[in-house]
């Protein structure tokens, strides 16, 4: 389990609009739970192709020249004013920045990391990838995903699509917690797809009531149909601030065709998402290759 609240965050910034969105939410956060503040900017090599594995897809072309590092770190540190001194770091290094980021993104290193995200999906994802979707399934610590022009300033309702699986109770628990620290209500939402055993609304809610305990601060909802478009549709309803989802990964074949869910709603949903690592052993065979065929772009 993860330590809720977080005392160290982090937050990627590399003074595009959605990163500069993430920045604010990231202190606003911080600020929130006493937290420690450091901010990542990841200086990317003047290359044009990577390693095109899986999760080697570049997050987007690098530019031919890039702003100098003091300037880059002159305009993060303004952005972040008002911020204790004290509890704020700034970081500069140097790699390609899903690898970087997802290196930083373990529980020794942090509790929370928080990134933007630029929204690509269709041809444009599949031809300039996602850092976010490389991250979120690198990440040894929950990750929260902000789109430009959005925040989480708490006091809104929290959406937490829940299965009954172990790996989605144990993001549920995230979720109570993230919304108690938020001061916000947390909604966890059950879809029935067909063609399964169905279980009865007070056995869900015992099961509920188990995990998260009694109190008027969650309800439970209940929806039929595809589980992946009710979940996109509910987070695009207007009606929340925030979705937190597992990171819960499949089998390697079904889960680089079709995504996980959590990359789903990040690619169609217009919300931030916080994605809370299932805990599962990843195998090690795939990382170590992984590892030496970036290494050649550095």
């Amino acid at each position: 389990m993860n330590r809720f609240p977080p005392r160290r965050i982090l937050v990627a910034a590399d003074l595009s609009g959605p990163s500069l969105s993430a920045l604010a939410a990231a202190k606003a956060l911080a600020l929130r739970w006493g937290a420690a503040l450091e901010i990542v900017h990841v200086q990317h090599p003047p290359v044009l192709t990577a390693w095109a594995g899986p999760e080697g897809l570049p997050a987007a072309v690098p530019p031919a020249a890039q702003e100098p590092r003091v300037k880059v770190e002159e305009r993060l540190r303004r952005a972040a004013a008002g911020f204790p001194a004290g509890r704020l770091k700034l970081r500069t290094l140097h790699g390609w920045p899903p690898a970087a980021l997802a290196d930083l993104a373990r529980p020794e290193r942090a509790d929370l990391l928080v990134m933007g995200t630029h929204g690509f999906c269709g041809l444009d994802r599949l031809l300039a990838g996602s850092a976010s979707e490389t991250i979120i399934r690198r990440a040894g610590i929950p990750v929260l995903v902000v789109p430009e022009k959005r925040s989480v300033s708490g006091g809104g309702r929290v959406l937490a699509p829940w299965n009954g699986k172990p790996y989605a109770t144990r993001a549920l628990r995230w979720a109570r917690e993230l919304a108690r620290g938020l001061g916000s209500t947390l909604d966890v939402l059950y879809v029935d797809e067909g063609g399964k055993p169905v279980e009865s609304d007070a056995a869900l809610c015992r099961r509920l009531l188990a995990a998260l305990g009694t109190g008027p601060d969650w309800t439970f909802l209940r929806r039929k149909g595809d589980a992946r478009a009710r979940i996109v549709a509910e987070a695009n309803s207007g009606r929340y601030e925030l979705a937190v989802l597992s990171a819960h990964r499949r089998r390697f074949a079904a889960d680089y065709v079709l995504g996980s869910t959590a990359e789903r709603v990040l690619r169609h949903a217009a919300l931030p998402l916080l994605a809370v690592p299932s805990g599962r052993a990843r195998a090690r065979l795939v990382p170590r290759l992984r590892r030496l065929a970036s290494a050649r772009l550095y």
